[in-house]
């Protein structure tokens, strides 16, 4: 099984996808891709098959708690839009039981870290958090993403979406973390 880790936290680490994998993600339909749910079992093994879900302007990886180095969640970036020259990333903790121990604040900064280092072509990251999702914003808050305004009628669900905060973070802000003598922010 190869499980490559691409970065390592204090208490998680992400790396690619593997196959075993895939059973756990297709309980969170769109965790590890925005363009459609992967509740289909098969139909997310037919997509792992052709790209590993690891492109270069779309991708996903697992957190994995460091200790017992089981998956306890997923991250997944994609293009934002077509004249934006960034990427939207999205993240998900799958059990309430592994929630409020700080996984994703520490996967997203490895994440959002590793796509700068990586893909320099891309100078910003953006995060959609709905307004009501306290606990997200938070989380971008703590990994240096700062809050840009409001789109409204964008999140999730049936019906009128709700209303969601947009976060970003730029390959400036990034650059500027590492240079200062203060340590990455």
């Amino acid at each position: 099984m190869n499980t490559e880790v691409l970065a390592s936290g204090s208490s998680i680490s992400i790396r690619k996808l593997v196959v075993s994998d895939l059973e756990v993600i297709a309980g969170f339909e769109y965790s590890v891709s925005i363009t459609e749910p992967h509740s289909d079992p098969k139909r997310l093994a037919g997509i792992y098959a052709e790209s590993g879900m690891w492109l270069e302007a779309s991708g996903a990886v697992a957190i994995v708690e460091n200790s017992s180095e089981r998956m306890v969640g997923t991250l997944q970036y994609y293009r934002s839009a077509p004249c934006i020259h960034g990427l939207e990333i999205g993240y998900v903790v799958h059990s309430s039981d592994d929630r409020g121990k700080g996984y994703a604040a520490q996967a997203l900064r490895l994440l959002s870290d590793l796509l700068f280092s990586s893909k320099p072509n891309f100078f910003r990251q953006q995060l959609i958090i709905e307004v009501w999702n306290t606990a997200s914003w938070k989380v971008a808050e703590r990994c240096g993403f700062v809050r840009e305004g409001v789109l409204r009628s964008c999140g999730f669900g049936a019906g009128d979406p709700a209303d969601c905060f947009v976060y970003s973070r730029t390959l400036k802000d990034y650059s500027q973390g590492i240079a200062s003598a203060n340590g990455p922010g």
